[in-house]
């Protein structure tokens, strides 16, 4: 069937070209029954937005009607550039907003973001093929990307489709979302495998505030601990996935302690600060 393009379908194509918040991680697949579904929705901008102006919108890219199966209402809550907003089912890590599960496996299905007050599709992903326009990006996600195309009963895989890095947008789904490790909460990965649960990957609450710069850094970073009076310091740095890549004991410690991480790949890392106050992390990006 020939495919007719509205101006109303322009104009929310060139609405989603312009979009600040996006969809950015989506897990519609578990081992077994589907218990930790989730999405993940990302501030790409640089001001902070009010969720409460969007809702998310679920559509079946099968059904002859062409009209969503579900709407998400989001919380009147401020979203602060480069934060995250995970909507998903109780008991995946860092849930903000709890949902029952009814995203579909596909074949095809599609998530967007929908602005309120004007209606318009401000971020699309199509999934497991291709929906009919508006609800496509490009092309969609193909199944050789999908979150269902391998088992993920074998040990390990705890999958998702995403944004590598957070917030990638070429206004096509499928460049942008790839097969790789879920991290709810969390800055999306490069990987497949050894992946952690959904429900083991914690946000990292902080116990006191420092400084690490630059950032993002070329390899030499310098953590700033002269505000922070501590006693029985350790600095930990870690990857995405929490694997420890250096441990140093500073001691009593109120100073600048500067470390270079050039030799590691560029992608996200935890500077993690441990006192006898408590624990305390950051994330900082290396961009060589």
């Amino acid at each position: 069937m020939k495919k007719i393009f509205t101006l109303f379908t322009i104009l929310l194509m060139a609405v989603q070209a312009n979009a600040q918040l996006v969809i950015n991680e989506v897990d519609y697949d578990q081992p077994g029954a589907d218990a930790a579904e989730f999405l993940e929705l990302y501030n790409a901008g640089s001001s902070a937005v009010n969720l409460a102006d969007y809702q998310v919108v679920l559509f079946n890219g099968n059904a002859t009607s062409n009209l969503p199966y579900d709407t998400l209402n989001l919380p009147p809550q401020s979203l602060a550039a480069g934060d995250y907003f995970v909507i998903g089912m109780m008991g995946v890590s860092n849930v903000d907003l709890v949902n029952s599960g009814t995203i579909q496996n596909g074949s095809p299905d599609a998530i967007a973001i929908q602005e309120v007050a004007t209606s318009a599709l401000v971020d699309v992903v199509s999934y497991e093929g291709d929906c009919s326009a508006p609800w496509v990006e490009g092309t969609g996600v193909p199944l050789a990307q999908s979150d269902t195309l391998q088992s993920d009963s074998i040990a390990g895989k705890y999958l998702s489709i995403a944004r590598f890095p957070d917030g990638a947008d070429s206004n096509n789904n499928s460049a942008d979302f790839n097969r790789v490790c879920a991290t709810p909460g969390y800055a999306n990965v490069n990987t497949n495998t050894g992946c952690a649960s959904t429900t083991g990957i914690r946000k990292v609450e902080s116990k006191f505030s420092f400084e690490v710069y630059p950032n993002p850094s070329k390899g030499v970073i310098n953590v700033d601990l002269r505000n922070s009076n501590l006693k029985e310091v350790t600095v930990v740095v870690t990857d995405i996935l929490g694997k420890e890549l250096r441990r140093v004991d500073l001691g009593d410690f109120g100073s600048v302690y500067q470390f270079d991480i050039a030799q590691y790949h560029n992608g996200f890392y935890f500077v993690k600060v441990i006192s006898a106050k408590g624990e305390s992390a950051q994330r900082v990006m290396l961009v060589k």
